[in-house]
């Protein structure tokens, strides 16, 4: 009898040595991670966010901190030194003032690190592409946002437009996806305009994006047959740039006005009524939906609220001690691009499809298979590969 105890006894004290040893297991689960923003009210930032604290939080029992609106890289160090003191396990950052100097801070604090909607320049993944804290970047290319800014002009030129405006948003402040995008609305103008046609002086994409550099911003004028007739850039928000925008809707003659971001947000109110046509960059928001139901919005070069998603599932896994790495043992630098809608039922058609909060485009069933550890880097690039919207529609499915 007592011998039968003794074993009980001691099978009682396993059981619950063994019910102990689980509880941290499942209360893991439950992380904090900050997200940098460098913009909070946008419709794509509002969407983006609806996404990861509305159905992403819930999905995986995770805690989105999110930063201040920040405008320099001291706001980008002070939040991060927050999420440190909150006890983040890792970062997402939307703001880009200064990506190596958040790249080293989480690193040397020992929490990881993750670039979402965006990339590194290549020499800035040369230097961090082995941080041991470094998950990766997962966004459009440099390439992508270049892609990006010629067709939404092509598109217009091919059109038989000749007069342009541009909004040039972050040119003044150096970001590169800005850049890189008027860059491309700029070579198409060149490479359509007709023979001889230059951009003061630069004739060919690589002599655009270094002039675009070095001036700091984007100077009207003749372009072969074509004309930039008006441009505004940066992001002052006072009575004397709220001026220059609408002013350039009334330039005379003026027939489109192509956007590097936030389009709709910052001219809409100008844009209504006037006959001028507006393109932009964003997102697949209803507000954006309105603007293009209303003829305000004419061409849309869009993110999904979920494209956030992955960057999402490979933190996930590095918190989880299974970081994803390429065959060399290198951070992720994956590319996702934009999907395009040029008029409302074809905008109706894609937003359909991605409703941040209740049936995204990712959806949990979706991330399960990659938010999990020992994801290898092929299978996850393959997934992040599929982002077309008929690509989405076939992995919802």
């Amino acid at each position: 009898m007592k011998n039968l105890k003794r074993t009980l006894s001691m099978a009682l004290c396993l059981i619950l040595m063994l019910t102990l040893t689980c509880v941290p297991a499942m209360a893991a689960g439950s992380v904090k991670i900050g997200v940098l923003v460098s913009d909070a009210t946008s419709s794509e930032a509002l969407a983006f966010r609806a996404y990861y604290t509305e159905y992403i939080a819930k999905a995986y029992d995770v805690e989105f901190i999110y930063s201040d609106e920040l405008t320099d890289a001291a706001g980008e160090k002070s939040s991060i030194e927050n999420f440190i003191v909150n006890n983040c396990k890792a970062v997402i950052s939307f703001s880009s003032f200064d990506r190596p100097a958040q790249i080293e801070q989480c690193d040397a604090a020992g929490i990881y690190y993750a670039v979402a909607t965006g990339t590194l320049t290549d020499e800035q993944y040369e230097e961090y592409k082995d941080y041991e804290y470094y998950v990766g970047a997962i966004g459009p290319s440099m390439d992508i946002e270049f892609q990006t800014g010629y067709d939404m002009a092509a598109y217009y030129i091919d059109q038989g437009v000749t007069r342009f405006g541009m909004f040039g948003g972050g040119v003044p402040y150096y970001v590169d996806m800005h850049i890189y995008r008027a860059a491309g609305m700029l070579t198409a103008m060149v490479e359509k305009g007709g023979e001889g046609a230059n951009y003061k002086g630069a004739d060919n994409a690589g002599a655009i994006i270094g002039q675009i550099y070095a001036d700091g911003g984007i100077d009207t004028g003749k372009i072969g047959n074509l004309e930039l007739v008006a441009y505004v850039g940066g992001y002052d928000f006072n009575d004397a740039w709220f001026g220059k925008l609408a002013q350039m809707v009334g330039t005379e003659g003026i027939e489109a006005i192509i956007t590097v971001g936030s389009g709709v947000d910052v001219l809409g109110g100008f844009v209504a009524g006037s006959g001028v046509k507006l393109a932009t960059v964003d997102s697949f928001t209803p507000a954006m939906g309105e603007a293009m139901d209303s003829g305000i919005l004419d061409y849309m070069a869009g993110k999904f609220a979920a494209s956030i998603g992955p960057i999402f599932a490979a933190t996930y896994d590095a918190i989880q001690g299974s970081p994803i790495r390429d065959s060399e043992g290198c951070a992720l630098a994956l590319g996702q691009g934009f999907w395009v809608a040029t008029d409302s039922e074809q905008f109706q058609q894609y937003s359909a499809v991605d409703s941040s909060n209740t049936d995204p485009a990712y959806t949990r069933e979706i991330l399960d298979q990659y938010a999990a550890p020992g994801v290898s880097f092929e299978d996850f690039a393959a997934f992040v590969s599929q982002y077309s919207f008929d690509e989405i529609v076939t992995l919802k499915k």
